[in-house]
């Protein structure tokens, strides 16, 4: 049995694409509180932690029916409840297994993933989120990478701001996310977080990021966002504008945030009404971006970011999640965690050459596993009435697919590492019932949350 069959247990009577047998923290309601503005942490050495990261080791989460071939694909997931502090949140822990259940319901071929959690006995615990752990598996996810390597990253926790040392910020204030031990340790900066994951990525390489946490629209300090205004819809021109002269980067690079800088994310007591499946509480965010990934197809990147913004607005929620990127994303092409980021040529000009020299023409497009089969999971019994959600972030094959460029990427052969990859062992498929489709997304009484919100200043 694997660890993924404890995340989806579903004895508790919770049902759903991602059932959680236990909820830390009551669901009834919540003092609100939150961790303020911080002091401005120790600066992070970032050759170090990449060093430690090359010693780290993750595990084979589940096995999909095709796998991977055109590289590798790691994930870092990154969960904090601060249990038994001031700050104690109730739903974080729970994003973590309902965004490791929807990658695996949308067959997303993890090869490696680490779990960082306050919940020791987590199905497939790596470690405590601690400010030193983190810092170490961020460089773990970003060590030894090529041209064809996928990379997910998923935190959600409590951020706040800093004053900022220089003027590359709207507001004079820096980002940071809060390890368990912030109090003690400290925060991390959105300057060092550019630095760990994103400065040194080499060219052919895809990171997709979620931080679900409070003042979170630049926390990766990417050069690139898209800003729009209240009312736009697909059906408008959609535009990524330059927010900072600095900070490129080859690598290709999106993230969604839960909230823009000033604003807060809610943590809520109860998801079952987004329609998601799940029951218990978590994160608003979070959850828009599991019901756009489990219930849409062909959604070009700017209706993927408007679509969680809908999904939020409509349960009246305030924060407005932004998306933010290493080069200017032409919006209109479909929504992908796969390949190179396609360039919206009115705005390329605002990238140095030296950034784009590596990208070949049309853009390095890696694609899905060869055979891979659009539906549910291998096994899963269709019930009536259950409309199929095929996932839509894989690209569809085409002939010659992908392009195959003299000396890049390099072909397969990667000579051999110790410990990597990680075994396989025969992980079971979980069954997962249907998502609920009825309603856009179901109304419930009382709403914005089927519960009390809890901001995550």
């Amino acid at each position: 049995m694997s660890f993924l069959s404890d995340i989806f247990d579903v004895a508790a009577g919770v049902a759903g694409i991602v059932a959680v047998g236990a909820v830390a923290g009551a669901v009834g309601g919540y003092v609100v509180n939150h961790v303020g503005k911080q002091k401005r942490p120790p600066k992070v050495h970032v050759d170090q932690a990449i060093q430690q990261g090359a010693h780290l080791h993750g595990v084979v989460p589940y096995q999909v029916a095709q796998p991977y071939t055109q590289g590798r694909v790691r994930a870092l997931f990154i969960g904090i409840n601060y249990h038994g502090t001031s700050s104690e949140l109730s739903g974080c822990v729970n994003d973590v297994r309902t965004m490791i259940g929807t990658l695996q319901r949308i067959q997303f071929p993890i090869q490696e993933m680490c779990i960082l959690v306050d919940e020791p006995r987590f199905p497939g615990f790596t470690a405590m989120p601690t400010r030193d752990n983190i810092i170490r598996y961020m460089g773990w996810l970003v060590h030894d990478l090529r041209p064809g390597d996928v990379l997910f990253f998923h935190y959600s926790g409590h951020g706040s701001q800093v004053p900022s040392l220089d003027d590359d910020e709207d507001d004079g204030m820096d980002e940071v996310l809060c390890p368990l031990d912030y109090s003690s340790a400290g925060c991390i900066v959105d300057d060092d977080i550019f630095e760990i994951l994103a400065r040194r990525l080499p060219p052919g390489v895809r990171m997709t990021a979620l931080f679900d946490c409070c003042h979170s629209g630049t926390i990766m300090d990417l050069p690139f966002e898209f800003v729009g205004r209240s009312g736009l819809t697909a059906h408008h021109q959609l535009l990524m504008r330059r927010n900072r002269n600095k900070n490129f980067t080859v690598g290709d690079v999106v993230m969604f945030s839960g909230c823009a800088d000033s604003q807060t994310s809610a943590d809520v007591s109860n998801t079952s009404g987004f329609g998601t499946g799940g029951q218990g509480a978590g994160g608003a965010a979070t959850q828009s971006l599991v019901w756009a990934l489990t219930n849409t197809r062909g959604l070009s990147f700017g209706e993927m970011v408007l679509k969680m913004r809908d999904i939020l607005a409509e349960k009246r929620y305030k924060q407005v999640p932004q998306l933010s990127s290493s080069k200017p994303i032409d919006l209109r092409k479909p929504f992908s965690l796969f390949g190179s980021l396609e360039i919206e040529q009115q705005l390329a000009h605002h990238v140095p050459q030296q950034y784009m020299q590596f990208a070949p023409p049309g853009g390095y497009q890696q694609g899905p596993p060869q055979g891979y089969q659009q539906g549910p999971p291998q096994g899963y019994q269709q019930q009536q009435g259950y409309r199929q959600p095929p996932p839509q972030q894989y690209p569809p094959q085409q002939q010659g697919y992908p392009p195959q460029q003299q000396g890049y990427p390099p072909q397969q052969g990667y000579p051999p590492q110790p410990g990597y990859p990680p075994p396989q062992h025969g992980y079971p498929q979980p069954q997962y019932p249907p998502p609920q489709q009825q309603g856009y997304p179901p109304q419930q009484p009382g709403y914005p949350g089927a519960g009390y919100q809890q901001p995550r200043y």
